[in-house]
């Protein structure tokens, strides 16, 4: 009996690779939209902070120094607000990118199925006919 043996195999490792590629390049842009909400949440906590502190000061430099930090924090959050609008744009580039990879990797594992069920068909259908022809050759004697 032949070995089984798809055609396509390295096409389908190949397409392995890139899905692997595509699963990392989101997982990179995942990571920079996760490192920049961080940053949001820290300049949030900053400001809260400031506030808090500020609470009830008579100071006047005291008072300017926190206005003019808060509108540093403001400044800083809307830069990275945009910055985040950017990195949500990049990783839906790439969870669409993986999601192509994913369904073509699939494709080619359905097919390599449907011809590994055929190959084992195949081989069941010419093991009962050899056993068959080993019945009918011993009626036959």
């Amino acid at each position: 009996m032949k070995k089984f043996s798809f055609q396509l195999e390295d096409v389908m490792k190949y397409r392995e690779f890139l899905q692997n590629e595509a699963e990392t390049e989101l997982g990179r842009a995942l990571a920079v939209e996760h490192a920049i909400q961080t940053k949001l949440d820290d300049i949030g906590h900053q400001s809260v902070f400031v506030k808090n502190r500020m609470k009830g000061s008579t100071d006047f430099n005291a008072i300017n120094a926190a206005h003019n930090f808060y509108i540093l924090l403001d400044q800083q959050k809307e830069y990275l607000l945009k910055q985040m609008a950017e990195a949500k744009l990049v990783s839906e580039q790439k969870r669409k990118a993986l999601q192509d990879a994913m369904q073509k990797t699939e494709a080619l594992h359905k097919l390599r199925e449907r011809q590994l069920a055929e190959y084992h068909e195949e081989e069941n259908k010419e093991e009962e006919n050899a056993a068959d022809d080993i019945a009918t050759f011993r009626i036959l004697k």
